[in-house]
């Protein structure tokens, strides 16, 4: 694909993605992630040598809009699956085919998402679409069309990797955005209650003390990742003055560990985290 026709499909493809800045991901064979962000349209434009440099050297070329945003990204779709998303009111903002019958599409909500719903927005439309689940989430990278992908399994049958191509680019929101907000807004906050409501019964910290571990768990600044929000959180509760015992009875408490396995690991887990905490906090602690 030759430099002014890259330069014309990741231009489109920016616009219809209707935000100011964005990041741009540089994945080098070695898995080492070049990171630029908070980049303008014009910067990225400026740009183009160095990435289509690097594309020839093995790297594939991500994009994302920079911070909270309008949108989300619903990765490796069929064609089928876009007709369906189309015929039911989810018309996507913008279509890049990347690679050969493989799709991933933006969808424009209208309005800023926060990370939590961000997240769970991209999650229901991957469930809806049979979208790809791990890449669902508010902040994920899509490709940048003009570039080519590099996965070794989507290699054309004469061994060379296929250009990601800019399909549709309209950047216009889709019809059901408003009624499908609403629905997945009622459905977190039901969930997020049902949580609080479970996770208030089993804690062992008395009400109005500290700060509950369930707080922690919901707090969007850990993206759902509900190990960093322990740990943050028996940090929290070291400081206060909670003693190890506490911070581990509460952590076995608060949610259900079965994913790590069996009770005692479970229990070592609860031990190593309120230890790391005890220790960062209380260096002297023996």
């Amino acid at each position: 694909m030759s430099a002014s026709i890259t330069r014309i499909a990741v231009a489109n493809q920016l616009a219809a993605m209707r935000c100011d800045h964005f990041d741009i991901g540089a994945l080098l064979p070695n898995a080492r992630m070049l990171l630029r962000e908070g980049w303008s349209a014009g910067q990225i434009d400026a740009a183009l040598s160095w990435l289509r440099r690097e594309n020839g050297r093995g790297a594939d070329i991500f994009v994302r809009p920079h911070g909270i945003h309008a949108s989300s990204l619903v990765d490796d779709l069929t064609a089928d699956a876009v007709t369906t998303m189309k015929e039911s009111g989810f018309q996507p903002a913008l279509i890049v085919e990347t690679s050969p019958a493989n799709f991933h599409a933006w969808l424009n909500h209208g309005r800023i998402l926060d990370r939590s719903l961000g997240t769970q927005a991209a999650k229901e439309l991957a469930r809806r679409f049979c979208g790809d689940p791990s890449s669902a989430d508010w902040r994920h990278f899509g490709r940048l069309a003009g570039f080519t992908n590099q996965k070794p399994r989507r290699r054309l049958e004469n061994g060379l990797p296929p250009f990601a191509r800019l399909r549709e680019w309209n950047g216009r929101v889709y019809d059901a955005a408003e009624e499908f907000l609403t629905e997945i807004a009622a459905h977190a906050a039901t969930l997020r209650a049902q949580c609080e409501a479970r996770q208030a019964s089993q804690s062992l910290i008395p009400v109005g003390s500290i700060r509950r571990l369930a707080e922690f768990h919901e707090d969007s600044q850990y993206c759902g990742d509900l190990h960093r929000a322990d740990l943050a959180w028996a940090l929290y509760a070291a400081s206060h003055g909670l003693s190890e015992e506490e911070i581990q009875a509460e952590i076995l408490h608060a949610r259900d560990l079965s994913k790590k396995g069996g009770l005692k690991r479970q229990t070592d887990y609860a031990e190593r985290s309120a230890s790391k905490a005890i220790a960062a906090v209380r260096p002297s602690h023996p």
